[in-house]
């Protein structure tokens, strides 16, 4: 049996960015047949618990040029754009 790393999911898209900006790192992006919303999938990490614990005391302050543009790829994959 391999151990895979937990994964933590979301469907929060300026979530998704935030965790990209600090981190870098793209997310798996996940689809279910016949519903709207993708979930987007990141490493369930030290890092990223951080992030998402700060983010969610809206304490977390990052640059707004590399948050945007991560929102921006992000939504383009939600609504089937290419990677």
């Amino acid at each position: 049996m391999t151990n895979r790393p937990a994964e933590f999911q979301t469907t929060d898209i300026d979530l998704s960015a935030t965790i990209m900006t600090a981190t870098g790192k793209m997310p798996a992006i996940l689809r279910q047949p016949g519903k709207a919303l993708v979930t987007f999938e990141f490493s369930d990490d030290d890092a990223t618990r951080a992030i998402v614990f700060t983010y969610a005391t809206g304490e977390l302050v990052q640059p707004v040029k590399r948050f945007s543009a991560c929102r921006a790829w992000l939504y383009r994959q939600a609504k089937g754009g290419r990677q």
